[in-house]
């Protein structure tokens, strides 16, 4: 026996639009779910935050749009990356199922961090599933100018 659940599960009629969302979003760049954390407001809708990143990744915002989101992303990140290592779950389930790794994503950003808005949970719960890779992005102040360590 595996110690990898497996099991694959369609979208259930009653889940939160944000859990689609979610699957979708870990399959973006670590660059993208920082900028995506860094331009995500009180009031802003996670959709509109991924097609806002898509606007600053080619430049319709201007030249440096996208070097301040992913400053301001990885500073959020480095607030909250001690509080969500505290809130994961001890012995977290290993699964493939996306949803389900989404779900307990959700649920460790909610135990650890307060956000202000929808696009900010959604943002901290994929950099959360990615965070070895945005551990190393925010730790190249190449891409984070200026951020403190």
């Amino acid at each position: 026996m595996s110690e990898y659940d497996t099991a694959f599960s369609l979208p259930s009629v009653d889940d939160d639009p944000d859990t689609e969302l979610g699957v979708l979003l870990m399959g973006l760049g670590p660059e993208r779910l920082l900028a995506g954390l860094g331009a995500a407001g009180p009031d802003d809708d996670p959709a509109t935050v991924t097609l806002l990143v898509d606007q600053l990744r080619h430049g319709v915002r201007g030249e440096h749009a996208m070097t301040e989101a992913l400053a301001t992303g990885g500073a959020r990140w480095r607030r909250a990356r001690r509080a969500l290592l505290a809130a994961e779950p001890a012995a977290p389930v290993r699964t493939a199922a996306l949803r389900r790794r989404w779900e307990t994503a959700l649920a460790t950003v909610r135990a650890a961090v307060r956000p202000s808005g929808r696009a900010e949970l959604v943002y901290l719960a994929a950099c959360w599933q990615r965070r070895d890779e945005i551990d190393r992005l925010t730790e190249d102040d190449s891409v984070t100018p200026g951020l403190p360590s």
